[in-house]
């Protein structure tokens, strides 16, 4: 679904198809990808939806516009929650290990120097699966490296060299900076 100010949803209560609470929005960040054009959007999910679906986390759980199916005083998506459920609960190759996909989610991610990149976050594709990770750059990089505010930068899961409560990647920040350059004309 196209929209025209999606920076108006944050603070709608969200429904999924079959007119179960999810949560709210809390977040909107703009989207890198280019198969997957328009905002992203975090929900936080409400205890029912954390508790059946989501293993308890607090953390957001990242959708892609194209989930949107209605805007009224509240957002219905055109996905179930057990939908979106069979996406989150599983694990990502994560370097030389494995993690569960909603554990890597809002953690501080930091180069391969200790310098803080951002927040580790995720889209989902239209069929369900995961497929496209990224890190939301800290606003100091968008302005050392003049680029656009408030965007999800892509992130291949084999650049994690570490994760605890944060993750750490194999690369430096301008190695990094290169790989957005080169990929995404960043």
């Amino acid at each position: 679904m196209k929209l025209d100010r999606p920076r108006e949803l944050v603070g709608k209560e969200v429904f999924d198809t079959n007119g179960h609470v999810i949560g709210t929005i809390d977040k909107m960040w703009n989207s890198w990808n280019q198969e997957y054009p328009g905002p992203f959007f975090g929900i936080k999910p409400n205890e029912h939806a954390r508790y059946r679906c989501f293993r308890g986390t607090y953390r957001l759980i990242p959708i892609h516009s194209g989930f949107i199916g209605e805007i009224s005083e509240h957002v219905t998506l055109c996905k179930t929650m057990d939908d979106l459920c069979r996406s989150w609960n599983k694990t990502v190759q994560c370097g030389p290990t494995t993690c569960p996909a909603d554990e890597l989610l809002d953690k501080p991610v930091y180069d391969k120097n200790y310098s803080r990149v951002g927040t580790f976050l995720a889209s989902v594709d239209s069929d369900g699966p995961s497929k496209n990770y990224g890190i939301l750059i800290d606003p100091y990089l968008f302005d050392i490296w003049k680029a656009p505010y408030n965007t999800l930068m892509p992130i291949p899961t084999n650049y994690i060299n570490n994760i605890k409560d944060t993750i750490t990647l194999d690369k430096t920040l301008d190695e990094l900076k290169e790989y957005w350059k080169q990929h995404f004309n960043f």
